[in-house]
């Protein structure tokens, strides 16, 4: 036998309002609709629960003792409806959010320090690397993304675009000079982020785009320490604007190869996409973008 519990709020709504016609108006159904909804129910328990005349309604013995019975399980449906409704419109509970390291100790630390603090009720788990993430598989909330393609399951929200530029130390320049075009880059020793000596490096200028291949003299899986090693004076590398803005304006690392510029990167906020987001999820979105400018560079910047 199968409880519809809508015939057993619709009985309640009736009992409560003491006619048909006030249980219609507050459930905003027909009263035709509230009548055979309880005569359904009748039905089913094989009972009579009200008694019907052309003046009045009341409750029989047997709708009495099942009113009784019945009126706890709707107080719970309520407030689980009410907790529900709260959760979704309340941020509170687990956030997991992957991001790049540097993206990570430059922006995000202190956007989630802000939304811990703007909503107590909320945890967070922050997962950071220099790699690309699986939103699914990691079972993440929200994560940066910056390398590879787009998940075409997820939201993708277009944060902005990250410029990336060559750069090498004085000290280097002035034993090995500047490579005047992005083919004489062959010429110089290089530093890369990656597991592999070999990578490439693309260019752009003017419309035009130049793509060269690098033999590194040095690689490693760390933008960190790739621009160490810059500093050092170990040879030319590509980084990220933000990264090296301070390195730059305090002149311990040149910018080369000006006009052209590194290939820019974009950059988006990524999620799984449900018709009703959590509030954990839809507020630390939210509070991404609204902190967006004070991003460490110009290297990014929010769309118009």
């Amino acid at each position: 036998m199968t409880v519809d519990l809508n015939d057993i709020a619709i009985f309640a709504a009736v009992a409560k309002g003491g006619s048909f016609t006030k249980a219609a108006q507050t459930l905003g159904m027909p009263k035709s609709t509230v009548s055979e909804r309880v005569a359904r129910l009748e039905a089913r328990l094989g009972v009579r629960l009200l008694e019907r005349t052309t003046r009045s309604l009341r409750l029989t013995a047997s709708g009495a003792a099942y009113l009784g019975r019945v009126a706890h399980v709707l107080e719970e449906l309520d407030d689980a409806e009410a907790a529900v409704t709260a959760a979704h419109n309340t941020p509170r509970g687990l956030l997991r959010v992957g991001s790049p390291l540097l993206i990570a100790r430059v922006f995000l630390a202190d956007v989630v320090v802000e939304y811990l603090e703007r909503f107590p009720d909320v945890l967070v788990e922050l997962v950071v690397g220099d790699r690309p993430f699986d939103v699914s598989e990691e079972n993440l909330d929200v994560a940066i993304h910056v390398v590879g393609p787009l998940d075409a399951q997820l939201v993708a929200r277009k944060l902005g675009i990250g410029g990336r530029v060559c750069v090498a130390s004085p000290a280097y320049l002035e034993r090995h000079g500047a490579p005047a075009t992005p083919r004489a880059i062959g010429d110089h020793a290089c530093l890369v982020n990656g597991a592999s000596r070999s990578a490439s490096w693309t260019f752009e200028r003017d419309g035009e785009s130049v793509t060269i291949p690098v033999l590194a003299r040095y690689a490693v899986t760390s933008l960190e320490l790739v621009r160490r090693a810059a500093l050092a004076g170990l040879g030319l590398a590509v980084l990220p604007a933000f990264l090296c803005a301070r390195d730059l304006a305090e002149n311990k690392l040149v910018q080369v190869l000006a006009p052209w510029s590194s290939a820019e990167i974009s950059v988006h906020l990524v999620y799984p996409s449900h018709r009703h987001l959590a509030a954990r999820v839809r507020a630390f979105v939210d509070l991404v973008v609204e902190r967006l400018p004070s991003f460490p560079s110009k290297g990014i910047g929010p769309l118009p």
